[in-house]
């Protein structure tokens, strides 16, 4: 089969143009490949192990889970620091001409850049363990 595609009549091959549903008439078409189902269960396995893991870890008393209200008192503490920081960090000359000023300013924007590492953690993770030390 051919299909025109100009008007002085230029034929192509109708197969690899794209034009007919090839795909769709597989007997496979739609299905979920089973390479996917595979990694599917795999992670689902792994989630159940870590489960376990934790709950026997519980059990033991190990590992304690962090509250709602601690969750939020730890995240109130690491804003309020990082709005102090910056604060201060607003109040540095835009001169950094001398290298204690150079180094003060360079010490800053790394416990800065600290805090919101910390903060992005605690408010991306809504279940915190914490390990009790043996």
């Amino acid at each position: 089969k051919k299909f025109a595609d100009t008007r002085a009549g230029a034929t192509h091959p109708l197969d690899p143009s794209g034009l007919t549903p090839k795909y769709v008439n597989k007997k496979d078409f739609g299905k979920t490949p089973a390479y996917l189902e595979r990694r599917k269960a795999e992670v689902e396995r792994a989630q159940k192990e870590y489960d376990a893991y934790v709950q026997e870890r519980f059990r033991q008393g190990a590992m304690k889970s962090l509250t709602e209200s601690e969750r939020q008192g730890i995240l109130d503490g690491l804003k309020e620091n990082w709005e102090e920081l910056h604060h201060q960090y607003q109040g540095l000359s835009v001169v950094t001409d001398t290298a204690p000023k150079k180094a003060r300013k360079e010490r800053m924007e790394a416990e800065m850049k600290q805090l919101e590492r910390d903060i992005e953690t605690v408010e991306k993770h809504k279940v915190i363990y914490i390990a009790n030390p043996f």
